[in-house]
């Protein structure tokens, strides 16, 4: 029989679905590596990674493309062309002949020809769909008639391959179909492990009842997890709620019996989803960002990485620092920025494109490096570039981590400030942890009176994690600060218990940590974004199907962002709101009644929650949904104009999307719970269909910090309770509501959340004190609050 990793193949091929599957030593080792950003614009990649390279069979692709003159690429084009259809006439052949295993072996060598082919897509596919269909047909002939002894590699490909097949069906987003292939994925592996464990009841055994720990099968354990994930995170796409909550109760429950003896949970689920599901506490979200922060540091051999798996949380003391009162610098402070996302395509650039600009150039040096292998001219990142004293790509697929940093480090930087963290693949996390080796490799190299690893005497640079990654880095060893405010990170001695699950120092901004360049970029003349009129609203509302009077409720936050006890409020509230409008309207069609405007993704979300507000709520009620389709980032930002009040996600808050909606005057309500301390707050939060959102992962507070920053906090409400009666009263009392408006569209101007000049002045006080402490390594960095009176 022929061996092939399968899952190296689709791994590349369908990056945008974020389920990574590695065949290692265990039989399914998957990973989400991968995260999708959530805003209802179109990066015109929805996955802003997927020109990353994630294997090497897109460096064999990108290599075999290279070439000399114009002659010699258009002969090894047309040599491919005909290698790769020859391939695919083969596959085809295997295809016919059932012989699953040649395919996948000649679309391997397709796929390493042209990696975006469509045909190969499809026939990966229905490749995978038949290695499934022969294994499963053993799989039951065994399980129903007691036949041959199913062996443990049967089973292993089996399960394997519908991982697989389900990775196929979420990039075309068919939810229902993937769905499927992971509940049988599961439900198999179970029923398979509990007959050779030969357990009383192989029929009722379930994922958290068959405890595998301490038998000779303990290594299937991380693979069943990882499958239920990939499993809560499909069924989350497409707001299939019928078990969300269980599912999400056992996944929770499976991450926390299956820690390592040590403690350390295992890396089952990616650090950007353990922030985004509901069922996922902050405690764990931190140690899953923690055991990625170990992965880093083990990608570089490093001894003591154990205690980096276990890294405990010091209380530090805290310095003050106000921006007018900060000294002339002798020398430039040197500040590196770095992330794979200055790109025209990633919200980050779209963010951040001005910001670079109002650094004091006599008061600091800016370096830019994008982490990527192609050249982007787009005008975001032409802003970027203009704006920096040095902007420099990085490729890595070119050079090892180490070899990336030392590159950084040749330029004398004080200060590299990471913009991505965990938010995409390991590799942003592996280049900063090589300070760790480099540091090491220096004081063996001092102690053996030798020359320093990077050539140099000077220190090393201070790492700071921002704007990527909205949440705990998980290790001091490897940044030593994040940026963040008050409001999504309350200081030491907080009622939440919060700041205790950060590892990291932590930088505190005095209004929002999260910046825009918002007023430089939007509203120019001519491009359309601001509405002019309430005639052209009128206009654009017809565009879409809206009433010209109609009250309209906006979410266009990724659905999965969504969870079925905040769409039920909203739904509630929509319904007492359309009450009063039809007491106080002969309008026998209701087209002018309110309504709940949503981003679609896929036909089956749309169907489930058609589905579920018609079964609980009645088929009048469907009227009131109205979906939107992914746009192009000025659609997005112009329709926004056609809402009333846009409705933040409790759970993962809007941030992109927030400060969209404040910046074009539309009011956004959102949650923030009180007093509760963390802990305590998420022991039992998802265990059934009347369970609360937490809000004390920092993804779930941004709302309330950029709401605070704009001068409207008002609109943030401590429960679900207060929240829909917020959001009725929006829509029947009117002067209450214009008056809230009429405050947002004043405060536009003049508020923090949009003056990006004053934003930058702060950070580059944090950056002094920086810099002042790092002449003293020998103590812990302490926690800066900066002040702006």
């Amino acid at each position: 029989m022929i061996v092939v990793q399968t899952t190296m193949i689709w791994l590349a091929l369908f990056r945008c679905v974020g389920a990574f599957i590695t065949a290692a030593n265990n039989p399914v080792d998957a990973s989400i590596l991968c995260h999708c950003r959530g805003s209802s614009f179109l990066h015109p990649s929805r996955n802003h990674h997927a020109s990353r390279p994630s294997s090497s069979l897109f460096a064999t692709a990108t290599t075999t493309r290279g070439g000399g003159g114009d002659d010699n690429n258009a002969s090894a084009e047309t040599s491919n062309n005909q290698k790769l259809e020859s391939l695919v006439d083969k596959a085809q052949h295997h295809l016919r002949e059932k012989d699953a295993d040649q395919a996948f072996a000649t679309l391997a060598q397709a796929y390493g020809i042209d990696p975006t082919s469509t045909t190969i897509a499809a026939l990966f596919e229905s490749c995978l769909g038949l290695k499934v269909e022969l294994a499963e047909e053993s799989f039951y002939k065994w399980k129903n008639t007691a036949g041959n002894a199913l062996s443990e590699a049967e089973l292993t490909n089996l399960f394997q391959d519908r991982i697989g097949l389900s990775s196929l069906f979420i990039d075309k987003e068919e939810y229902d179909e993937a769905g499927i292939q992971l509940r049988k994925a599961i439900e198999e592996a179970n029923y398979w492990l509990s007959y050779s464990l030969q357990l009383s009841d192989t029929s009722s055994t379930t994922a958290a009842q068959l405890d595998l720990t301490n038998t000779q099968f303990a290594h299937w354990q991380p693979s069943i997890n990882r499958a239920q994930y990939l499993l809560y995170r499909t069924n989350a796409a497409c707001c299939q709620w019928d078990t969300y909550f269980k599912d999400g109760h056992q996944l929770s429950q499976s991450l926390s019996h299956n820690l390592s003896p040590s403690g350390h949970v295992q890396r089952i689920l990616h650090p950007f989803d353990a922030l985004k599901f509901p069922c996922i506490s902050l405690e764990l979200a931190s140690k899953i960002a923690q055991s990625y922060a170990a992965r880093a540091m083990e990608s570089h051999g490093l001894v003591d990485v154990e205690a980096a798996k276990n890294e405990q949380y010091q209380r530090r003391p805290t310095v003050t620092v106000n921006r007018k009162e900060l000294p002339k610098q002798e020398q430039k402070i040197r500040i590196g920025y770095i992330s794979p996302d200055f790109t025209s395509r990633h919200p980050l650039a779209f963010l951040m494109q001005h910001v670079f600009q109002y650094h004091d150039k006599s008061q600091f040096s800016v370096h830019i490096y994008s982490l990527s292998s192609k050249v982007d001219d787009g005008p975001e990142v032409q802003a970027i570039q203009e704006s920096c004293d040095q902007f420099t790509y990085l490729s890595p697929s070119a050079m090892s981590p180490m070899e990336l940093y030392q590159q950084m480090v040749q330029d004398e930087l004080d200060i590299i400030v990471d913009l991505c963290g965990y938010a995409g693949t390991s590799i942003m996390a592996e280049i900063m942890a090589s300070r760790y080796l480099l540091q090491q490799m220096n004081d063996k190299n001092s102690s053996a009176g030798g020359n320093e690893a990077d050539g140099s005497t000077r220190l090393l640079p201070i790492h700071v994690s921002y704007m990527g990654f909205p949440g705990s880095v998980g290790s001091s060893r490897i940044w030593d600060y994040s940026i963040f405010d008050q409001v999504v990170i309350p200081p030491n001695n907080d009622e939440y218990g919060i700041r205790e699950h950060y590892n990291e120092a932590l930088v505190y901004m005095p209004h929002c940590y999260f910046v825009n360049s918002h007023k430089t970029v939007l509203g120019k003349e001519g491009d359309g974004i601001i509405l002019a009129n309430e005639e052209e609203r009128i206009q654009l509302r017809s565009k879409y199907g809206i009433h010209p009077t109609a009250f309209v409720y906006c979410c266009h936050s990724r659905p999965d962002k969504i969870d079925p006890s905040t769409f039920r409020t909203w739904i509630r509230a929509l319904s007492t709101a359309r009450s009063e409008y039809f007491a106080k309207h002969s309008d026998s069609s209701g087209s002018g009644a309110p309504i709940l405007w949503l981003l679609r993704s896929g036909k089956e979300m749309e169907q489930n929650l058609r589905q579920l507000v018609r079964k609980e709520f009645g088929e009048r009620m469907e009227d009131a949904l109205l979906f939107a389709d992914v746009s192009e980032r000025n659609e997005h930002l112009r329709r926004l104009g056609c809402a009333d009040v846009f409705l933040d996600t409790p759970a993962y808050n809007a941030h992109t999307l927030g400060c969209d909606a404040l910046y074009l005057g539309l009011p956004m309500i959102s949650l923030l719970r009180s007093s509760t301390r963390a802990s305590e707050n998420q022991a039992n939060s998802i265990c059934d269909d009347q369970s609360t959102i937490a809000t004390d992962k920092l993804a779930s507070r941004v709302g309330a910090s950029l709401l605070r920053a704009a001068e409207v906090d008002d609109l943030v409400y401590p429960n679900m309770s207060d929240y829909e009666d917020a959001m009725v009263k929006c829509a029947i009392n009117t002067k209450w509501f214009e008056s809230i408006r009429k405050r947002l569209r004043l405060s536009v101007p003049v508020s923090p959340l949009f003056d990006t000049e004053r934003w930058v002045r702060n950070l580059e006080a944090s950056f002094v004190q920086m810099k002042s402490m790092n002449c003293d390594q020998t103590n812990a960095f302490p926690d800066i609050i900066v002040t702006d009176p």
